[in-house]
């Protein structure tokens, strides 16, 4: 498939690692837009990956443009699926700075070029019929969040999203997640939005997750374009909190103290799960071995976050929760 005349003449590969396509692509930056103190959503043309990538999944990022001559850094660096428009052959990524690699990104312009691997890993189980879903993110952990929350949408689930951050100008992904049609509730650490302290107090507090909801009206007065009255004509029932009823399916992702919550609490209510896990890593297919860790352990293996995850059930992955945290 030809390449956007910004980056024609560039490498544009497909190879297959352990049953998985990806395709090895140079994609055209169309915004990269500070979104918050060192959050940025960085948004490209990649076809190739838009065409198959799938919640959960990830693409790896040589963070210089194709254009730069520099040699450093050398390795990619991994960045879940934020959103996905297979129409628009566009994908998006959420990132925030963290030393040098993500600093390169961040000085990224729109119409250069960056060479991205993906769509990689195992992504997010699908349900086959209308479901009522809940899904728990952490800080970061909510960006592979938001495009499930999206397909989940588009198949007529019901959704619910428990979003936490440190303070409510980090709750970037919060107006994406109301366009959903997702019923959001937030919790902040110093209470600036939602409920105050750790975004698992909603798993246990019905009357905490009520007083953490977000409503359309809010949007009202925070949001520019009329997006509030577009959305509730759209998503007429995204006041109700759904934290009432038992779920058919928990997905999370953020810290491991929260995702140990989260896993202490399906099991509790019986309700299947599947995490996503973060790893340093190097190849991103399942080659070098860099993301290899027991999952359990008493394991004999090891599994390869890059590859046999990121995303795995809850009942695979041991998790210790800390006195007090809960």
């Amino acid at each position: 498939m030809a390449l956007d005349d910004h980056c024609r003449g560039k490498d544009c590969r497909q190879g297959r690692t352990f049953g998985v396509m990806f395709f090895l692509e140079n994609v055209r930056v169309i915004r990269n837009d500070c979104v918050g103190d060192g959050l940025y959503e960085l948004e490209c043309f990649a076809p190739q990956v838009a065409g198959s990538g799938r919640p959960g999944q990830f693409v790896h990022v040589e963070v210089k443009p194709c254009s730069s001559k520099s040699v450093s850094p050398l390795l990619r660096r991994p960045f879940s699926l934020y959103g996905v428009d297979a129409e628009r052959g566009t994908i998006s990524i959420l990132y925030r700075i963290r030393g040098s690699g993500t600093s390169i990104l961040a000085q990224t312009r729109p119409e250069e070029c960056l060479s991205v691997l993906g769509p990689l890993g195992n992504g997010f189980s699908l349900p086959d019929k209308e479901s009522s879903t809940l899904l728990v993110g952490g800080g970061m952990g909510i960006a592979p969040l938001v495009y499930l929350a999206d397909r989940l949408a588009s198949l007529g689930c019901d959704v619910n999203v428990l979003y936490g951050a440190e303070t409510a100008s980090e709750l970037v992904a919060l107006e994406r997640l109301v366009r959903t049609g997702a019923n959001c509730h937030v919790a902040t650490m110093d209470g600036s939005r939602g409920h105050k302290g750790l975004v698992t107090d909603l798993l246990i507090g019905t009357s905490a997750g009520e007083s953490a909801r977000i409503s359309m009206d809010e949007f009202d007065q925070t949001s520019t374009g009329g997006f509030a009255s577009t959305a509730r004509s759209l998503f007429p029932n995204t006041g109700a909190t759904g934290l009432g009823r038992k779920h058919d399916m928990i997905y999370s992702c953020g810290p491991r103290e929260m995702m140990a919550v989260v896993a202490q609490f399906a099991k509790e209510q019986g309700i299947p799960g599947e995490v996503s896990m973060e790893a340093h890593m190097a190849c991103g297919v399942g080659v070098c071995l860099g993301c290899a860790c027991k999952l359990k352990s008493d394991d004999t293996g090891y599994a390869k976050v890059c590859s046999d995850g990121p995303v795995f059930p809850l009942n695979q992955v041991e998790f210790a929760v800390r006195e007090g945290v809960r």
